[in-house]
């Protein structure tokens, strides 16, 4: 043990680390909780779970919550709407349910019978005061329970008598006003006192008592003299959360080393510490979130990680940054309790889908403004995001590292509507009425290159084909720019009957595929030859088409306005149409993008659906996957070399691995919880029998 904390306190170097993989959803009065201030958190052995708040016990079942107060007339009725903390009994079917002023709540949800624990000043084993502020198991399968004016008491459940341990039978124990306990099973209690008194260290053996508060003068005491929570990890640690932050305790040394001192998310009043997912500490702080500690790496390596999950605006924030209870179920997802932000709930798979937006309220949200109207990854990895207003956006590991407008000189204009990383790693922006940006990956720099004369183009989509010939679709038909000169080469206008592009690409044959706003698509040879048209005056199912996309088999792809058209790429060119009657949600398409399985994926007005290929089969995602709730964008799509997809939106660029979508998952075990009867009623002015449906 002594050697640990030596390695531990020579490398302890943390680097704060605000990026997170977790998607969080919120659940609050909306969905029938009681109150938004939450206390603690617990799983009975059903599965369901319990949530202590300041006005009444909640229980969640299936997506709503039954709530239970004083006097309620259900099963359970408290003696107490103001609750402080609950146990789930380690053996018996039993929850413990402690108040704030009136007592102690014991409910066993097998049998709905309730045994109730108050002070009785004409009985000494009756429980010492009716303020409850912690209910812990102990290592003969008792119950120690923590007040806040009279110190502790043990019960024991058969015989329903408490032993007290306070200032009258301790004489040595600072003060009566306990927040919290700790059993380390070897004959000790810790104890985290409330103001001035520390923490303290019991033997119930000898009954002698260890104080240890504050010294300013000595670094190596406990940082505050309010202890709010005491915690001992898989490897014996003493973990104390204070009114300073998070310390660690050697019982060898009877040193603290206060983690506060060398990072700020560690220096917030600590509510609660767990230990998750084997060697993550938890740590639950008073308008700082939650902060995550890697054990294992404090171990093994030179730095240590703290991840913090901050309050913030978007999926990947808290709603509240006061954090007052944690809790891991039974299914490895986590469960944060807010004071007034109600229930965070963290899924251990993550969300299938995820997205990167903009938040009005913090300036260091990954987008600056919500649309993001284009979209392309350079040869670093990292995400170029054109937006609708907002310029561009850069982004590495989901956070934005630069942004470019126009008011900063960079730009040409702040709506951009295409983006191209081309075979030389240069990247191309086509900006609404202001031409083509061209960043140059060496010099770090842009230049508007489609031409100075003509610099209102109105640059809707741009295609590399394997010559370094840069297609370019515009209002004002289509241009070729040869890639090293950046000069034009070809001006398509003339030959197009509509100028209004939106898409164009050269297939492996080499043939010019042209999508046009409202006249469908132009099919030409490489010399210019028009080969074929495909318009709804020849029963096409749509003239707008958004994007032409060819898969890796040669097979053409149309996103139109009345469905996605999957077109064989040879003479007749004949065509098969996907609309709601073979399984879309939506027919209006934006943006198509295959993954590495050869399924195609496409963007809609609601959400995101993909052909598997190998089944026929369209599936459909929305909001209720996590996709944003918004229209998707025009061509605003590309995919990563690690399969990752994006799609831009009206409401942010969501991202996913269409691998891991696609997985076949196991259902969870289904609970019945409630059943309801219906019934035939026989009339009585009738011999007919009447139906009516009376709920049992």
């Amino acid at each position: 043990m002594k050697y640990f904390f030596i390695t531990f306190y020579l490398f302890l170097c943390i680097a704060e680390i605000s990026s997170q993989p977790y998607t969080i959803k919120k659940l609050g009065l909306e969905k029938g909780l009681s109150n938004n201030y939450i206390n603690d958190i617990v799983e009975d052995k059903k599965g369901y779970l319990w949530f202590a708040t300041e006005e009444g016990l909640n229980k969640l079942e299936g997506n709503h919550f039954t709530s239970f107060y004083k006097k309620s007339g259900k099963v359970l009725n408290l003696t107490g709407n103001e609750l402080n903390c609950l146990l789930d009994d380690p053996t018996e079917p039993i929850l413990w349910i402690g108040t704030q002023r009136s007592g102690l709540n014991a409910f066993n949800y097998q049998t709905n019978q309730q045994i109730i624990y108050q002070h009785d000043k004409k009985n000494p084993n009756s429980i010492c005061t009716n303020d409850i502020t912690g209910i812990y198991p102990t290592s003969d399968g008792n119950l120690w329970i923590t007040t806040y004016w009279q110190g502790i008491d043990y019960l024991d459940k058969k015989t329903g008598k408490f032993t007290h341990y306070n200032q009258t039978t301790i004489p040595e124990l600072p003060s009566n006003t306990v927040w919290t306990l700790l059993d380390d099973n070897k004959g000790n209690l810790y104890i985290g006192h409330h103001a001035e008194n520390g923490m303290s260290i019991l033997s119930l053996k000898t009954k002698k008592v260890k104080n240890f508060t504050h010294d300013p003068n000595n670094k190596k005491t406990l940082p505050h003299n309010n202890v709010q929570c005491i915690f001992k990890d898989n490897t014996g640690n003493i973990w104390a959360g204070t009114g300073r932050g998070l310390a660690l305790f050697n019982p060898n040394t009877e040193e603290f080393i206060w983690l506060g001192e060398k990072n700020p998310s560690l220096s917030h009043l600590v509510y609660d510490i767990q230990q998750f997912n084997e060697n993550q500490l938890w740590v639950a702080t008073e308008l700082g979130g939650i902060a995550i500690i890697d054990l294992s790496k404090t171990l093994f390596n030179t730095a240590e990680e703290i991840h913090v999950i901050q309050a913030g605006n978007n999926e990947h924030n808290l709603n509240n940054s006061t954090v007052r209870c944690l809790f891991q179920d039974s299914h490895q997802n986590i469960w944060a309790g807010t004071w007034g932000g109600g229930i965070n709930f963290l899924s251990s798979d993550g969300a299938l889908f995820k997205s990167f937006s903009y938040s009005p309220n913090s300036p260091e949200s990954s987008l600056s403004t919500q649309i993001a109207s284009a979209v392309c990854i350079d040869k670093q990895g990292l995400l170029w995001i054109g937006t609708d207003g907002g310029g561009i956006n850069v982004l590495k590991d989901g956070q934005r590292i630069a942004t470019y407008t126009e008011e900063s000189g960079h730009l040409s204009g702040n709506s951009v509507q295409t983006a191209l990383c081309d075979q030389k790693g240069n990247l191309w922006f086509g900006i609404f009425n202001g031409g083509i940006m061209y960043y140059n990956i060496q010099t770090k720099s842009f230049q508007q290159i489609f031409p100075e004369k003509e610099s209102t183009q109105d640059v809707r989509s741009l295609f590399e084909d394997n010559n370094g010939t840069i297609w370019v679709g515009t209002s004002n038909g289509v241009f070729q720019i040869d890639r090293e000169s950046k000069k034009i080469l070809q001006h398509m206008n003339a030959n197009a009957p509509d100028n209004l592009v939106r898409s164009v690409m050269k297939d492996k044959k080499g043939q010019i595929w042209v999508g046009s706003f409202g006249r469908g698509i132009f099919l030409y040879a490489s010399n210019g030859k028009r080969l074929k048209e495909f318009n709804t005056y020849l029963n096409f199912p749509s003239n707008t088409i958004n994007q032409i996309f060819e898969d890796s088999k040669g097979c053409i792809w149309a996103a139109t306005g009345e469905g996605l058209v999957q077109i064989e790429n040879s003479s007749p060119w004949k065509y098969k149409v996907y609309q709601r009657n073979e399984g879309l949600a939506n027919t209006f398409i934006w943006a198509i993008e295959e993954d590495e399985n050869q399924n195609i994926w496409f963007s809609t007005n609601q959400g995101i659906s993909c052909f598997v290929r190998n089944e026929e089969n369209i599936y459909n995602y929305d909001f209720r996957d996590n996709i944003p709730m918004a229209s998707f964008t025009g061509r605003s799509v590309c995919k990563g070399k690690n399969g990752v997809m994006y799609f831009g939106s009206t409401n942010g660029l969501c991202y996913f691995t269409p691998s891991y979508i696609l997985e076949k998952r196991q259902a969870p075990k289904a609970i019945i919880g409630k059943i309801t009867v219906f019934e035939p009623l026989v009339s009585e002015n009738s011999n007919e029998t009447e139906i009516s449906l009376i709920n049992k």
